[in-house]
This record gives structure tokens, sequence and C-alpha cells, in this order.
């Protein structure tokens, strides 16, 4: 099974939910290379303190961008998927993420799930090679540390 990452971004009561998170998500599949594997997205709402959730796996009929797209144009739909979101398998979960937010807050999570690098072990292990780390680095440091 090849790894997979949980990337979660926080949002605060000034954020303008217009499609890009959609967008950037839908173009994470587009090489193969990765899948998402769930979606969840979490917002308190800034004047009464409601909640309202998204959960959505990857890889099932009708993907992730229409669910997710009707979820933030359609209340009633966003009514039905946040009992959904709350009483599926991570509904205690979600409701505890949606519990810490402040009013206006948003949270989202993404589960990705890296399959090049499984592509890459395996390559690896046929050369007769083994991995030896692989690690996220953060190329401003690393950059900074080899020009020193």
């Amino acid at each position: 099974m090849a790894p997979v990452q949980l990337l979660t971004f926080a949002f605060g009561s000034d954020a303008v939910f217009e499609g890009q998170m959609l967008g950037a998500i839908e173009r994470l599949e587009s090489g193969g290379a990765l899948q998402v594997l769930e979606v969840i997205f979490v917002r308190r709402d800034a004047a009464d303190g409601e909640l309202s959730a998204f959960a959505r796996r990857g890889g099932t009929a009708g993907g992730i961008a229409g669910p997710a797209l009707e979820f933030r144009l359609d209340e009633g739909e966003r009514r039905q998927s946040t009992e959904r979101a709350l009483s599926g398998v991570a509904g205690d979960a979600v409701r505890e993420l949606g519990d810490r937010l402040e009013p206006g807050g948003a949270l989202a999570a993404v589960f990705v799930e890296h399959r090049w690098l499984a592509d890459v072990a395996q390559a690896t292990e046929r050369t007769g090679g083994v991995a030896l780390s692989s690690d996220f680095v953060d190329a401003e440091a690393l950059a900074r540390e080899l020009s020193a």
C-alpha cells in the first residue's frame, strides 16, 4: 500500500470559499501519481455557531467535486451533508473538530495516497535496492543550508 498523508488547513472567519480549494484538490489526482482518499470540511457559522460539515471518500461515483459544489451552493444539500458527516463513521471526530472552531472558522482535511512512491519503491526493490528515507523537507531551509 502506498503511503497516506493527512493535509489539514485552517481558515479564519474572513475566508472566502469560491472553489479554489476544490480546484486544487481535483488537480491533485489529474496525473495519477496521487489519489485523494477522503476530504473532510467543517465550518462553524459566524452568526449562529451552527456547524456545517462535508465528508466524502474519493474514488466513488460522482467523485468529490460535484457533491462539494452542491454542499457549497445548496443550503438543503449542506444540511443533508452535515447530517451524514456527523453521523458517519468519523462523525465523532468531525463533531470534535467543529467544536474547536471559532465562530466563522473552518477546517479542511485531505487524505492523500502517494501512489507514485509505491511505484518507485517497487522498482527499487526489483532492481535490488532498498529505500533509505522518505521525508518531507523544507526546500527554503535546505537551500539556505546548502548555500551557507
